[in-house]
């Protein structure tokens, strides 16, 4: 019986195709790369990341430009929330337009007591109070719960309680305002309360609707604490991330994929009942293949005259958001990968043998329309052809061709240094003018925010390259810290620090690097970055376990928190750690404090914003929660610690385990001598000095009760 012409479908090359396929997925190295002066509907275009290249923003002529560009992108990224059918021509959406009927959110204000307006901050009002732990110094972060030293501004659910919290002893809800949906953070600037969150029911709104999600902007004036008022909203189109405020201007980013609304193809700015488009001119992207692409828009909202300006970048999915005094900086990892080389690779070798039909058929399907087929859609079907054609194909002959592939990509893999990278784009802000200005990259892949810091318009970032393995083969993971200028170009690097091991916490203080990696001991670095050209080790210590989250206890002393391990990197307990870097080659654990409960946790390994600490007053504060099995032991609430130079000692715990609903502590602050711990439903109050309870504010309502 004559095989030759029988599918061979156990052949090798074959399951190779199939393997790629699924291993590949939708984040084929070969992806579209716009270019609106080739791409047209049915253009198909591929090409590969290119550590090498540099490349600079580029901007849309058009709104028609921008609505192809997201179009020749669905499919391979976003989410798509919401819909309906949209009837306006393409460019009637991007003029202001006034929606009679739509309407702010409904806001429903309550006054609980009658408590006399303040006049400013009044004679009660505390002077020595703590702010939100930010990153940054003078660089506001949105969060669930502020103070101004009287009052506590803070969220539960959907209502926000405005709380007379100083003096503690007549401390009371005075007013509440009840949202349709849960607000993600507050500021406070003088008598103005900003209120940031997602629309959570997303309706038809005139002619639009939203397929991107909205983000509310709510500016309260508060100067009568009993009645507070809105003054102005705004709702962008997209989903909130982050938020920044400094010197009256709140920075909202927001995300969204890449499907827009036919008669709104540009994201929308809703400024109170006026519907309009971002400025196609501040919209930027990267001649670069991606691969889940999102719009990261930066909203300066200027509080003092309550006006907004919106500009907009194309990044991949997945960001992190650090801001500087003058930058936004917004990154995410490029990973290069090995199947989708090879799925590529196999692809030009085997599409010059299809016959003379398969060949048409794929020159008909890269000409379909691009909003008919998606280049996900056309590649799939392009793979689908060449798969049915190799499993025709001997085995001797898929053989040679898998080893031919094998060798190509094996050359192909020694062009790149590196598999993975940290894509950096750094947004420029002035007050309230936003500017998309350079793009870069280093090797590896960040932790969280703290991962990068700027001093002196030198960007500083440490990043770990991931272990990697492929056919039986991996390397070792490592850590790098890297320098970069303005323009986002290289300037120095320390690189194949503790080998194996993978970063867990940074913090950047002036000139220096303190970096905590980890596999089974904790190696505690000293990173010298007074050269930006030249970074150095100076010196390092190695103990068992590790810290998430360090934080600066003084100039020669740092604090950190995380869990304790033993030898062999077994967690045995919560930990929190103080360093000495008095003598940088020679850093040394002066003090640390292990939990008895091998399972306790803190949400401020995760959280810097749940983290308390006063120098002045000696005090740490953390919130903490035991699960004991047995059903003795366990604990729910804040853990206050006395910490000096050097000494940690535990001196209670605020208990929340009673509160009823959500006993997780979130937050705590400090008003001169009290404490306040808050969690989902109770606000408690007690002496920093004996920790003795002041008062207990119930934060419950109908709104924030779970109902079953």
């Amino acid at each position: 019986m004559n095989t030759k012409n029988q599918p061979t479908m156990q052949g090798i090359l074959t399951a190779t195709l199939a393997l790629l396929l699924v291993l590949a997925g939708c984040t084929s190295a070969t992806q579209p790369v716009w270019n609106p002066a080739t791409t047209s509907p049915g253009t198909y275009t591929t090409t590969s990341f290119t550590p090498d290249s540099t490349v600079e923003p580029l901007s849309f002529s058009s709104p028609e430009e921008f609505a192809a560009f997201a179009r020749s992108y669905e499919g391979y990224g976003g989410i798509y929330y919401g819909g309906g059918i949209m009837t306006r021509s393409m460019t009637a959406g991007t003029l202001g337009v006034a929606i009679p009927e739509m309407a702010m959110d409904t806001t429903n204000v309550k006054q609980t007591v009658p408590v006399p307006a303040a006049d400013g901050v009044s004679a009660s009002a505390g002077t020595d109070f703590s702010d939100t732990n930010n990153q940054v110094e003078g660089i506001d972060e949105a969060d669930i719960i502020k103070t101004d030293g009287e009052y506590i501004y803070t969220v539960t659910g959907t209502t926000i309680f405005i709380i007379k919290a100083y003096p503690g002893a007549d401390a009371q809800v005075i007013s509440t305002i009840t949202l349709d949906s849960t607000p993600r953070g507050l500021f406070i600037d003088h008598d103005t309360l900003v209120v940031l969150g997602n629309v959570d029911k997303l309706e038809k709104i005139g002619d639009f609707t939203p397929r991107n999600g909205l983000t509310y902007t709510s500016i309260y004036d508060i100067s009568d604490k009993t009645a507070p008022k809105l003054q102005k909203q705004f709702k962008v189109e997209g989903y909130y991330d982050e938020a920044r405020m400094t010197d009256g201007i709140v920075y909202l980013i927001t995300t969204s994929g890449m499907q827009f609304s036919p008669g709104y193809p540009v994201p929308v700015i809703m400024d109170g009942t006026t519907i309009r488009s971002m400025p196609i001119d501040n919209i930027r992207y990267y001649p670069i293949p991606y691969n889940w692409p999102q719009l990261v828009s930066v909203h300066a909202i200027s509080l003092g005259d309550e006006s907004i300006n919106s500009a907009a970048v194309v990044v991949e999915g997945g960001q992190t958001v650090y801001m500087s005094d003058q930058n936004i900086y917004i990154t995410y990892t490029q990973n290069i990968n090995e199947y989708d080389l090879q799925r590529q690779i196999l692809r030009d070798l085997l599409t010059p043998k299809l016959t003379d039909g398969d060949k048409a058929l794929i020159e008909k399907i890269k000409a379909v329309d691009n909003d008919i087929l998606t280049q996900q859609e056309k590649d799939n079907k392009i793979d689908n052809i060449i798969m049915s054609y190799a499993a025709y194909l001997p085995e001797d002959e898929q053989q040679q061709l898998q080893d031919k592939a094998d060798e190509l990509l094996q050359q192909k893999l020694k062009e790149y240094e590196y598999m993975e990278w940290t894509i950096i784009n750094r947004v420029a802000v002035r007050g309230d003018t936003i500017q998309v200005a350079a793009n870069g990259k280093v090797p590896g892949h960040i932790t969280n925010q703290f991962s990068l810091d700027e001093q002196d318009d030198v960007l500083r970032i440490a990043t770990t390259l991931s272990q990697r393995w492929y056919k039986g083969e991996s390397t070792k993971s490592s850590n790098n810290v890297f320098t970069l200028d303005q323009d986002l170009k290289l300037l120095g690097g320390l690189k194949d620090l503790a080998e194996g091991e993978q970063i867990y916490s940074t913090r950047f203080i002036g000139d220096r690097l303190y970096m905590v990696t980890f596999k089974q001991v904790d190696p505690f670095f000293v990173i010298d970055l007074s050269d930006p050209a030249k970074p150095k080790e100076l010196g390092k210590l190695k103990i068992p376990g590790f810290s998430r989250y360090l934080h600066p206890y003084d100039d020669t002393h740092i604090i950190g928190i995380g869990r304790d391990a033993s030898e062999t990197g077994r967690q045995q307990g919560l930990k929190i750690s103080l360093f000495d870097v008095s003598d940088v080659t020679h850093p040394i654990e002066t003090a640390k404090w292990v939990s008895d409960a091998r399972y306790a946790s803190t949400t401020a390994e995760y959280e810097h914003k749940a983290f308390l600490f006063s120098k002045d007053k000696d005090l740490l504060v953390i919130p903490a929660y035991s699960y004991d099995y047995q059903g003795t032991g366990g604990y729910n609430g804040a853990l206050v610690f006395n910490i000096t130079a050097d000494i940690i000692t535990l001196r209670g715990l605020i208990d929340h385990g009673q509160s009823g609903y959500g006993p997780a502590v979130e937050r705590s602050l400090y008003i001169e001598d009290l404490l306040y711990t808050k969690s989902a439903g109770l606000l408690r109050i007690n002496s920093i000095d004996t920790l003795e309870s002041v008062k207990r504010v119930d934060l419950v309502t109908d709104s924030s009760i779970k109902k079953y």
